[in-house]
């Protein structure tokens, strides 16, 4: 009986740490007191990076993530959570990492290059060791309307 018990804690610690995509229309919003830069569009041909974290309560015991855009912190994400950012079209750095204590790994980031009036979706998740990764996600990049 202990071997199972033994088994069980251990399958349940390792489930714990990885994380489930949220599709970014069922996604939370973040609180616009959460968005410290890009949160608006400035031009009409910025390009739109939709970032969506994804949820998972034991992964780093519910811990968001800092969301930087060429080296700026621009948001700061819930499990669970979206926002939507804007940039320049051209090359653009996107760079995530673990928000709090949690033990998985430093900053992390995809080198984006950036079409006018082309949105992004980018998937923030951790894998079984809590690690951040950041990766473009479905859909592709689309022309969205303003």
């Amino acid at each position: 009986m202990q071997k199972v018990l033994c088994i069980a804690a251990l399958a349940t610690m390792m489930a714990g740490c990885e994380t489930t995509a949220v599709h970014p229309d069922h996604a939370k919003q973040v609180p616009a007191s959460d968005v410290y830069a890009f949160g608006k569009q400035n031009r009409s041909d910025d390009a739109r990076i939709v970032f969506t974290q994804d949820s998972g309560a034991l992964s780093c015991f519910g811990a968001g993530m800092s969301v930087y855009l060429d080296g700026t912190l621009a948001a700061e994400t819930g499990h669970g959570e979206s926002v939507k950012l804007y940039h320049s079209p051209g090359p653009a750095q996107l760079s995530i990492k673990n928000n709090a204590m949690c033990a998985g790994g430093g900053q992390v980031g995809l080198l984006l290059e950036l079409k006018p009036g082309y949105s992004y979706q980018v998937r923030g998740y951790r894998d079984m060791w809590d690690k951040p990764s950041a990766l473009l996600s479905n859909p592709p990049p689309f022309k969205y309307s303003k």
